[in-house]
């Protein structure tokens, strides 16, 4: 009957060989000389041949100990692969996505689903942020994915879909027939701001900033009150306002890049599988695109304004 090759013996005998010493090998594998000779004499034992010659000046390998090394270094790194990839150790039973608080309710809860499902006892981390903290985030590996709005001059991230960006007001009010445009947007570093302050200053339009929240449910609240105007996709289009268009004379904000990203390295396969079943759901609603990933626009207006 064949017998199986202990990996663990294979390890001692690959650093017995490349530091040629038995001595060397003991002192870098935590072991004794005793062990280490051990493990070599069971090794010899099992395939029935030496594979060292033991010389005063060191250890080297026989002709059998030539071709056996390149046999286990084969299957150590075969080894290794299999464990790396079917099994997920305690680091990797979290997964830490990232994404704007408004994108949340609309195009996660079905993948959440999904990954629950396939990978049962991952633990989920979500962290709620601006598209651009986001991406800092993932570029120094704090998050595993972000699903983020991109600058339109950049192009890193995998590209989901692209957005059309509206103006918006109250449904009830007219702010934006002010002379001096009032603005409602989120505070800096936001791509929505970043792109509406750009397109007003190229059209040399008079406004001011009335309010600057962290938060998109203080946003739709100032502009269903009709407090201000502000800036908003098709996906995300909250309840109570409506959209502004040239009539209103404004000039147009353009498209910005639904996008994610996924940390550098090596990724967990928890976080694999959550970035293929986010893929899935955005093909799914590009097949119908009256629908979005997790349901109605209308929903995330709810509760954002609850």
């Amino acid at each position: 009957m064949l017998q199986l090759l202990d990996p663990d013996l294979l390890r001692t005998f690959i650093m017995v060989a490349e530091t040629s010493s038995f001595t060397r090998a003991s002192e870098r594998l935590f072991r004794s000389q005793a062990a280490i000779s051990m493990q070599i004499k069971r090794l010899e034992e099992r395939i029935g041949k030496p594979i060292f010659v033991r010389e005063p000046h060191g250890a080297h390998l026989t002709s059998e100990g030539e071709l056996l090394i390149h046999y286990a270094r084969r299957l150590l790194r075969l080894n290794d692969e299999a464990l790396a990839n079917l099994s997920v150790a305690p680091t990797e039973n979290v997964v830490r996505i990232g994404a704007p608080d408004e994108y949340v309710p609309v195009f996660l809860p079905e993948a959440l689903l999904l990954l629950n499902k396939s990978c049962p006892g991952v633990l989920l981390e979500l962290v709620s942020e601006k598209s651009t903290n986001l991406m800092q985030e993932v570029r120094n590996g704090r998050v595993d994915l972000a699903l983020i709005m991109r600058h339109p001059e950049n192009t890193d991230g995998e590209v989901l879909r692209r957005e059309q960006l509206h103006w918006i007001t109250s449904s009830d009010n007219s702010p934006h027939t002010s002379r001096l445009l009032p603005l409602a947007l989120l505070s800096d570093r936001c791509v929505r701001r970043d792109i509406a302050l750009r397109t007003l200053k190229q059209a040399n339009r008079c406004f001011e900033v009335v309010l600057s929240s962290g938060s998109m449910t203080a946003i739709v609240a100032a502009v269903s009150a009709g407090l201000a105007i502000s800036v908003a996709e098709d996906s995300v289009m909250p309840a109570g306002v409506r959209k502004l268009g040239e009539q209103d004379e404004l000039p147009a904000l353009g498209v910005a890049d639904l996008v994610l990203h996924r940390a550098p390295g090596h990724q967990p396969r928890a976080a694999a599988t959550l970035a293929e079943h986010i893929r899935l759901s955005f093909r799914k609603s590009a097949k119908d695109p009256a629908k979005c990933p997790a349901g109605s626009t209308n929903s995330l207006a709810e509760r954002m304004l609850r």
